[in-house]
């Protein structure tokens, strides 16, 4: 019996589930022998904590297996115990529960294409199924398929509990929303109403996660932390995910949570480690021969040192691998040798080739692309066709998508279309340069029609656009004008200029409903604040 087989048991056999981890270290190092005054010195705990935290444990195994249990005895009732278990085959002696394998998936998008990271998901069952690691993030770049290795993953272990769960965090929901919506799942609907305080949210939800084996899957958690902040700083407003984290990586339960992330939560950096509970895996390229069936999937030929000279001058990125396969194809006729001979290596980023192939669109296409952008999900054509109407003719919509979609540009399914998170930040990107340059020059070739757009979003995503887009645009112009009364002006006179060739009052309600008025005014006011106390007068960062 290994020491992780016999940690298995006595947390099945411990009223609260989990050991704590004093409660582990002691256990591991009681099982290879040492005394408690070793462990003190080997773990810097002190000798008196460590034998009291050492006494409860047996106490509390021995009235749970109705015999003394003790340091020197450990192994032996342990391998017993499990020996009574396999001859009367039931699992009754541990109190096993029937699995129920209830599995909601959300939004999780389809893998039945799936090539290489079979290291990745053998690791990652390991820690999940044998060593029962509570929190588990899969980290790496945008494009890197962080989003498919844990659909598959959830796939191939979905026997090993009683609820899966996948969600995404795209949109950054707010935390009591996404909390009562995980409850309600694991109620079965019993359970409406939470606690108006995060701290017994949280307590509600790790009490489902001792009560059954779960896996929890969050997806795009960085979406929650603030940018140009530092790494791990959470945006104004989900700071309760903070303690999510702490307390699902230090409280007992017996559920397993997956994060994927571009970047690490500072409370993940702190609780991770080898042998702990949470751990951290970093999402590098594909290897050569995945990312090359990738290629050839794209209808890209090319000779085996030409797809792997290709493969990894992108670093095996399969979002980059699929653009580039498509740039490839369309302008050089497949041509591998000829792309790197007229010197398109150069495009070392992926967003070098976004702007390479985002050029070669035309108006029709950017303006989709720009809708999917502000919108920031999954549209359907029917969702697509009535904000195009009568821009864009339904023939004339439906072949733009076909072009998107054979660029690599968007994604289809049964749910509709959306773009993977690395191509919408480019596009958001693009989106915010040329808005800024419209307001800067008061044109409105744009602006007008993506600003009606962003303000006839839903609640929630308009949250989001606000954000990722507007406020983006807000703190360029403010660099560009040199404050927000200038801003505030240039947009008054912008929308009297529209007012003027519209006489209708659309872009006064664009500005005030997709919440352009309100981040200006928390500007000006947050500076004047600032000014008062200081010398000169500064500009209001954005919160």
């Amino acid at each position: 019996m290994t020491v992780e087989e016999a940690i298995a048991i006595v947390e099945q056999l411990l009223e609260r589930g989990r050991l704590t981890r004093a409660q582990e270290i002691v256990f591991r190092y009681a099982w290879e022998g040492k005394t408690y005054l070793e462990m003190a010195r080997t773990v810097t705990y002190d000798p008196g904590h460590i034998k009291d935290v050492g006494s409860e444990l047996w106490r509390s195994l021995s009235q749970a297996l109705g015999e003394k249990v003790t340091k020197n005895n450990l192994q032996g009732v342990l391998k017993r115990t499990a020996q009574r278990q396999q001859d009367i085959n039931t699992s009754s002696t541990l109190n096993f529960q029937p699995f129920t394998n209830y599995t909601n998936w959300g939004e999780a998008i389809d893998v039945s294409q799936f090539y290489g990271r079979t290291t990745e998901l053998e690791t990652l069952s390991q820690w999940i199924v044998r060593d029962r690691a509570r929190v588990v993030t899969l980290l790496g770049m945008g494009g890197m398929g962080k989003t498919a290795l844990s659909v598959k993953l959830a796939e191939q272990l979905q026997g090993e509990f009683e609820y899966v769960i996948w969600r995404s965090l795209r949109h950054a929901p707010f935390f009591h929303d996404k909390v009562t919506e995980c409850i309600k799942i694991f109620s079965h609907q019993q359970v409406t109403t939470l606690p108006a305080s995060p701290y017994e949210q949280i307590t509600c939800l790790i009490e489902y996660l001792r009560k059954y084996r779960c896996l929890l899957i969050l997806d795009n958690f960085d979406t929650l932390l603030e940018q140009g902040k530092g790494t791990g700083c959470y945006r104004e407003g989900y700071e309760p995910y903070c303690e999510l984290l702490w307390r699902l990586g230090e409280t007992g339960h017996q559920s397993s949570i997956l994060l994927t992330s571009r970047e690490k939560p500072t409370e993940v950096a702190a609780l991770e480690g080898d042998g702990l509970p949470v751990r951290t895996l970093a999402l590098s390229g594909l290897e050569v021969a995945a990312g090359q069936k990738i290629l050839k999937l794209k209808g890209l030929s090319g000779s085996e040192d030409e797809t792997r000279q290709l493969v990894e001058c992108y670093g095996g990125n399969p979002l980059a691998l699929k653009i580039a396969a498509t740039s490839i194809r369309d302008l050089h006729e497949g041509n591998i040798a000829c792309f790197f001979a007229e010197g398109t290596t150069v495009f070392q980023g992926i967003g070098n080739l976004l702007e390479q192939q985002f050029k070669r669109l035309s108006t029709s296409e950017q303006q989709v692309m720009y809708w999917l952008a502000i919108n920031r999900g999954k549209l359907s054509s029917t969702e697509l066709q009535t904000a195009f109407t009568p821009i864009l003719p339904k023939p004339k919509l439906m072949s733009v998508l076909e072009s998107l979609r054979w660029r690599s540009l968007i994604e289809s399914n049964t749910g509709g279309f959306t773009q993977q998170p690395v191509v919408m930040e480019y596009v958001t990107k693009c989106l915010i340069e040329q808005v800024c340059k419209e307001i800067v020059t008061e044109s409105s070739q744009y602006l007008v029609t993506y600003a009606s757009m962003q303000a006839l979003a839903k609640d929630y995503i308009r949250d989001s656009q606000i954000h990722l887009i507007v406020r983006p645009i807000l703190n360029q112009l403010l660099i560009t004008l040199g404050s927000a009364d200038q801003l505030e002006d240039k947009l008054g006179r912008l929308v009297r200029k529209l007012q003027k060739e519209k006489p209708d009052p659309q872009g006064d309600e664009v500005f005030r409903d997709g919440g352009w008025d309100k981040q200006i005014r928390g500007r000006r006011n947050k500076a004047d604040s600032n000014s008062q106390k200081q010398s000169h007068p500064i500009l209001a960062s954005p919160r």
